[in-house]
């Protein structure tokens, strides 16, 4: 491509040197054909006259014809090139209406500048451009009033960036982004591409190019950029952006105290929708504002999660005076917020952490804000915890545990232990209720409380649960040599597994491979598995049932359950939760 340009551009330079030489060529073939005729026609016309008078005469029609001859010649060489000329300036002026259409609509114009010239100014700037930018028509603005409409920012880097491409001396196009003062008085933003015309004794002579209006285009990544930021709805920081202002708020802190706190509003769902948009988001900005309020006191604010906002001290001498701000800032959300008409009063969990103690970092102040957020939803008591050195070692060991727990089955450190069942008016065992146990090499037993909701919350209770659900029908199956009435065996099924479409295939494979009857399995469940859609809760129960296993629903009256709704499941067995009976006797 660049071999053809080059190529292109001696081409024009051979062509426009042959065109100026045509009046000189014209001019010359014009005398020489005059002096021709002038010469050699005397000739013939003596030869031809027989006298003087006659020879006159003859002159004469000689002339007459001479002066036709010309003007004939004349008239026909200037309509082909008045032809032409006229061709090529219609040409040019349809390409050029062609070019302020596509200019204008690309909020465009042209601009021509000599280098040369010592008055400094721009030979050209298209008037639709000008007119934007306060410019009379064909004013031929000077370099120091185009610095002075220059944003102040970019004025420097324009410069230096010119001065730089003048400097190469290359045919590359010169290209920057700059703002220029409108004649409303706002900025708008320009990218200028330029190339040089003509040189002359090594230094730039003449360069032309194009400017286009790109406002529109750094609004709209202004949008993007300010999106990943900060919070559409409160106008809060993100996380990262917060993490960056906090560090550089600590960077200047020596003996100084700042506090971080993490806050989580209870049941904001509530009061909030999935796209933020309508008057339900309303709750969300108020919370916004009252932080947004504590700025005047050096706080900064972020949102960091739908329902998580997180705030942060300014560096302050005592850490009283760090608790009192927090303190402070706590009660103000807590005060009722007033939603269409009525005075809504929402529940914070607060967790924070003190610098330099907890952290010297916004991302480590933030982690461990975590931590203390976790024991805050635990300790309803209370309105804020503090993070302690105690609550890094209880989430390190719970991570600890995590790790393990995935490798845990097939270390094979899971164990089935079994709770007897006794029929009480026959005074013997009905059957044994299986008690997963984890026995964590070099720890002991961890409780099933501990273990089991970090299996439902990682997705590994399907892995686990089938692995109980195996032990204790393989254990069970070995009981029918010391019953004379075989016993049952009851295995606790977690919601996150009767959610799962495949459980009852996988329970029906485990009793297949185990060999134990169906009727000596019972799967106990409680409310909160059904709670959330009943009705498919029922269906897969249904499916259990008709393989011949038992259901229990274990712990009734502890949840939201009701009567009506047992109706609608298919259970074998309702054990009643001691605290729904004890008042009544």
């Amino acid at each position: 491509m660049a071999g053809r340009n080059e190529s292109g551009k001696a081409f024009q330079g051979r062509r426009g040197g042959f065109f100026a030489r045509i009046p000189l060529v014209v001019a010359l073939g014009y005398a020489l054909v005059s002096a021709g005729w002038i010469v050699f026609s005397d000739r013939i016309l003596v030869s031809f006259a027989g006298g003087y008078s006659r020879y006159q005469e003859l002159q004469t029609w000689k002339g007459a014809c001479f002066v036709g001859l010309s003007a004939l010649l004349i008239y026909l060489f200037l309509r082909s090139a008045w032809r032409g000329i006229f061709s090529a300036y219609s040409a040019a002026v349809e390409s050029e209406h062609r070019l302020e259409l596509a200019l204008a609509g690309a909020d465009g114009g042209i601009w021509e500048m000599n280098l040369l010239d010592t008055d400094d100014r721009m030979a050209f700037v298209s008037p639709q451009f000008a007119a934007r930018f306060g410019l009379a028509p064909g004013q031929r603005i000077s370099a120091a009033e185009l610095a002075a409409m220059t944003h102040p920012d970019d004025i420097e880097r324009a410069r230096r960036s010119f001065q730089q491409f003048l400097a190469a001396g290359t045919g590359d196009t010169f290209d920057i982004c700059y703002r220029i003062k409108a004649r409303d008085g706002s900025f708008r933003w320009l990218q200028s591409r330029g190339s040089i015309l003509s040189r002359s004794k090594g230094k730039v002579g003449r360069m032309a190019g194009v400017s286009f209006d790109v406002t529109e285009r750094f609004e709209a990544e202004e949008r993007v950029r300010q999106l990943l930021r900060f919070d559409p709805v409160t106008g809060l920081a993100k996380q990262q952006g917060f993490i960056r202002s906090l560090d550089g708020i600590l960077a200047g802190a020596r003996e100084e105290f700042a506090g971080l706190v993490k806050v989580k509003i209870a049941g904001l769902e509530d009061f909030i929708s999935d796209s933020e948009t309508s008057e339900d988001a309303r709750i969300v900005q108020m919370i916004g504002d009252r932080l947004k309020r504590f700025a005047e006191h050096g706080v900064v604010s972020a949102r960091l999660e739908a329902s998580v906002f997180a705030f942060a001290t300014p560096p302050m001498p005592a850490r009283r005076a760090v608790h009192a701000l927090v303190r402070e800032v706590l009660a103000d959300l807590a005060e009722p917020f007033e939603v269409e008409g009525r005075a809504v009063r929402i529940r914070c969990y607060a967790g924070g952490t003190l610098f330099p103690h907890d952290g010297r970092t916004g991302a480590t102040l933030l982690r461990n804000c975590r931590h203390a957020l976790a024991k805050a939803k635990k300790a309803a008591d209370t309105n804020i915890v503090w993070f302690t050195e105690g609550l890094d070692t209880e989430f390190r060991a719970r991570n600890e545990r995590l790790r393990n727990l995935g490798d845990a089955v097939a270390r094979g450190e899971i164990e089935c232990h079994f709770q007897p069942v006794i029929d009480l008016t026959m005074g013997k065992v009905a059957g044994f209720e299986a008690l997963a146990r984890w026995r964590m090499k070099g720890g002991g037993f961890i409780p099933p409380d501990e273990f089991i909701p970090l299996a439902e919350g990682t997705g590994l209770i399907s892995e686990l649960g089938e692995e109980i659900l195996r032990q204790a029908c393989r254990t069970a199956v070995g009981w029918a040599d010391r019953f004379d009435d075989p016993p049952f065996v009851a295995v606790n099924v977690s919601p996150v597994q009767l959610a799962d479409p495949a459980f009852p295939a996988t329970v029906a494979r485990v009793l297949a491979e185990t060999g134990l009857a169906p009727g000596r399995l019972e799967l106990e469940i409680t409310e909160n598995a059904f709670i959330a859609d009943p009705e498919l809760t029922a269906r897969r129960l249904e499916v259990l049932r008709k393989l011949g296993i038992s259901i229990a629903i274990d712990d009734f009256g502890t949840g939201y359950s009701s009567l009506a709704l047992l109706t609608r499941l298919p259970f074998t067995r309702l054990k009643i939760d001691r605290s729904f009976t004890r008042d009544y006797g």
